[in-house]
């Protein structure tokens, strides 16, 4: 019994001594993503927010001057791209859209900082946070020979606008890769 006693006892110090030879330290890694937000702005030619709707009273050969223009408004410089969507309520009650449109409302668009691929236009340039794209479009132009059928119409132009981080995400827009699915 005796012997028993001073087994114990020795495995009770040696544990004891276990806790004086280990150690516990803790740390904290803290990562914080940024993020890509943007602004599609419109704009009179005035540069005054355009009021937004539908144009109303529109007369074959007009022009209406106005622009278009995606903000950063993240933390973090992004590729950006638009796609335009007009359509059109035509007097008698059929909604027609871009194709058959066609020429008869068109947008003046900026072919040099903006490039169509499969319906979409892309900005050549990536954009910085707090910066802005080059205007899209400048004007919508309603053709001289727009026929009857556009008598009392509502037009609409719809634009979508993504955008995707620019950081590690491709060496040019063709490249970049993460846009939203449609």
């Amino acid at each position: 019994m005796l012997i028993a006693m001073v087994i114990a006892a020795c495995s009770f110090a040696g544990a004891g001594s276990l806790a004086y030879f280990t150690a516990n330290e803790q740390t904290e890694n803290v990562i914080t993503a940024g993020n890509v937000k943007i602004l599609l702005c419109r704009e009179t030619k005035d540069g005054k927010p355009y009021p937004g709707g539908p144009m109303k009273g529109i007369m074959p050969g007009q022009v209406a001057e106005q622009t278009a223009y995606v903000k950063n408004t993240g933390l973090n410089t992004a590729w950006i791209r638009v796609r335009p969507v007009t359509s059109a309520a035509l007097a008698d009650g059929r909604e027609i859209g871009n194709e058959e449109i066609g020429e008869q409302i068109r947008l003046v668009l900026n072919e040099d900082d903006w490039v169509e691929q499969d319906g979409w236009y892309y900005c050549l340039e990536p954009v910085e946070a707090g910066s802005q794209t080059a205007d899209f479009f400048t004007a919508v132009v309603f053709a001289q020979g727009m026929g009857n059928e556009y008598k009392k119409c509502t037009v609409l132009i719809q634009i979508d606008a993504q955008g995707v981080q620019w950081a590690n995400n491709g060496s040019n827009i063709w490249e970049a890769a993460g846009w939203p699915e449609e």
